[in-house]
This record gives C-alpha cells, structure tokens and sequence, in this order.
C-alpha cells in the first residue's frame, strides 16, 4: 500500500478498446478507446528494464499503479489500458500486464508496460 502523500500524485483514465461499426459498402470504422473511469493513483515505476528488439537495445517503462477500489475500477480487466492525465508521466500509455487486489480489498495493484499499448 502506498502513503498518503503517494496516493494521489497520478491523475489515470482507464480506457477500453471499442471496435469501429461498418458505415457500409464494406467499410468498417477503425476501433477506438473509450473512457472507463478517472481516478488517483500512486504509480512506482520500475527501472532498468531495458530488451533487445530488431537487434537493438529498447528500453521500456514498467511499473505499479495502486488505486481505490471502486464499481468502476473492480470491473477493469487486462484487455483495458491505463493514460497519464496528470503527473511526471502525463501522456504516457500503458497496457495492463495484470491486476491484483491488496490483501484487504480497498486497493487494486495494476501491474504496467508503456509501449505496447497502442
């Protein structure tokens, strides 16, 4: 769990994935991400995690952002993504590596990677 001071230092959007409609003659709209919910957070990122892709070195942003339990944060799943709204990572995009409550159930531990989410 994080301190009071940590808790509130994020400003997060919990987005999900809707699919693009058809607009006819076989043409279908691109899908697009959708708000879930606005909330807090305290986000500890994790550092020095860096990959070898297409033979060079990329590094990665991963990290876990604590939040409130809420009806609106109880129902995110790892198909979401996490947006910066506020903050030292405002902008940043994150997919969800996954979620996990805290022992007591008032927080959810969601397990982050910026780059992968598009």
């Amino acid at each position: 769990m994080l301190g009071a001071g940590q808790r509130t230092r994020n400003r997060v959007r919990f987005e999900q994935r809707v699919a693009g409609g058809d607009v006819g003659y076989g043409n279908t709209l691109p899908s697009t991400w959708t708000e879930i919910v606005t909330i807090s957070g305290g986000f500890r990122p994790k550092f020095g995690r860096e990959q070898l892709e297409a033979g060079r070195l990329e590094s990665t942003m991963q990290g876990t952002l604590t939040v409130r339990r809420t009806p609106a944060t109880a129902g995110v799943t790892a198909a979401a993504r996490v947006v910066f709204v506020s903050g030292p990572y405002s902008g940043k995009a994150c997919q969800i590596r996954s979620i996990i409550p805290t022992p007591d159930n008032r927080e959810i531990e969601v397990m982050l990677e910026e780059g992968t989410a598009t």
